[in-house]
């Protein structure tokens, strides 16, 4: 106050004019410098928002990478447990519980995963599904035998499925609210009797049939017995098997980052024959090159595992849980996951569980042989009956399947009733 009197003063006697007052009387400079601090804060607060985000994210993915951990653990355990011990020493049946078990639990976890998320909120979920998790580790580490260890896999495993719900992104949520509210208007019910509907029964049957042959192409069981098939594939060469596995998951990292990309650039129907055929030719390759038994050319086999693990990760790896999302009504979503995620367990652990007899009775080579026919069979399956999702409607893709027929043979129609709409829609607006 006392320098604002001294200015004015000086401007009364006529006295130059102090430029002291300028500023703050200005009424375009004091909207500037508000203008300026609004932006200030508003990029403060954008920050805060999306550092927020960034926490809350990291601790959705350190919860499913954890859940992934033990799923990947059985890879490095079993090897490590066959050589002789005092104490834990294993043979392939104790082998395929413990790589085995762990699937047969998570379907159990993940039936009382959503009434836990509803009962509790999503961040509660998730705390208190990292709790049997810990416990589960706690087991493992310090197992002084084989029911104990088995006890912590399965334990684990419930953990993964009770995680399951809680941590689902809100992704489309915006675009189904419309076709919700439909069906709520219709007053339609979902029951058992909805999954025979066309739009339902159809893409239930090729997600699910897709699954199976996913898993029997190979895709879980290199990572349940990672160490122990490159054991074989390697045949005694100087690289080490451990370190081959961690390179083998190195590579479904890169190509798993490599999909994330090329699901928002290229069609669903490529990604599932690129990765079909690279995963067929690789595997069946592979296969007859071990049961030729060359010798000095270790690197070969190495070679083909890798691109073998590439080409798997690249589409059959990720896009069941795409389409599982694209395919399905909104009406029976929940309900069509629920089985599809819980069928896929069951299948998973029995594959897993008879895996180490299959080896021994048709050999490594034989193992990648049915690998590589699968993705053939996958491939020409997903080719006939797979229709192409990307861009298209949930409405769209549900109309699509209330037609008559299964086989992707009416694309063209589709196509062309699709542009119908289209023009329609443009000529209205």
């Amino acid at each position: 106050m006392k320098v604002l009197n001294m200015c004015t003063d000086k401007n009364e006697r006529g006295s130059e004019v102090n430029d002291c007052l300028k500023i703050p009387n200005n009424n375009e400079a004091q909207y500037k410098i508000l203008q300026q601090y609004n932006k200030d804060e508003k990029k403060k607060e954008n920050r805060r928002r999306i550092l927020a985000q960034s926490f809350v994210t990291s601790a959705v993915m350190l919860s499913s990478a954890s859940c992934g951990m033990p799923v990947g653990y059985s890879a490095i355990l079993l090897p490590q447990l066959k050589f002789i011990n005092g104490s834990m020493q294993i043979d392939d049946e104790i082998g395929s519980w413990i790589a085995s078990i762990h699937s047969a639990a998570t379907p159990l976890g993940s039936l009382l995963s959503g009434v836990l998320m509803e009962r509790c909120g999503r961040k509660l979920a998730l705390q208190i599904a990292s709790m049997p998790l810990i416990l589960g580790w706690i087991l493992i580490a310090f197992a002084p035998n084989h029911a104990l260890l088995l006890l912590g896999r399965l334990i684990a495993g419930f953990s993964a499925g009770l995680s399951a719900a809680a941590g689902q992104a809100k992704e489309e949520t915006e675009h189904l609210i419309d076709r919700l509210e439909a069906e709520c208007q219709n007053h339609k019910k979902t029951t058992f009797a909805t999954l025979f509907q066309p739009e339902v029964l159809k893409p239930l049957i090729i997600i699910n049939v897709f699954n199976v042959m996913q898993i029997l192409s190979g895709t879980y069981l290199v990572v349940f017995y990672a160490v122990d098939i490159l054991n074989h594939v390697q045949g005694g060469a100087s690289l080490d098997n451990f370190l081959a596995a961690v390179l083998t998951a190195g590579v479904r990292f890169i190509f798993s980052l490599m999909s994330s990309f090329l699901l928002a650039l290229v069609g669903r129907r490529f990604l599932a024959m690129t990765s079909g055929l690279g995963t067929a030719i690789s595997a069946l390759f592979l296969g007859t090159f071990l049961h030729q038994n060359c010798q000095g050319l270790d690197y070969i086999p190495a070679l083909f595992i890798l691109i073998y693990v590439a080409a798997n990760t690249l589409g059959f790896l990720t896009l069941p849980g795409v389409l599982l999302g694209e395919l399905f009504p909104a009406k029976v979503r929940g309900l069509a996951g629920g089985i599809t995620f819980m069928l896929f367990n069951f299948m998973l652990f029995a594959v897993a569980k008879v895996f180490p007899f299959v080896k021994n009775s048709v050999g490594i080579s034989g193992v990648f042989w049915i690998f590589g026919l699968t993705s053939l069979v996958a491939s020409l399956f997903l080719f006939l009956t797979l229709p192409e999702t990307k861009s298209r409607s949930l409405s769209e893709i549900e109309d699509y399947f209330q037609q008559k027929g299964f086989l992707w043979v009416r694309k063209d129609k589709w196509e062309e009733k699709k542009g119908r709409n289209r023009e329609t829609e443009k000529f209205a607006s």
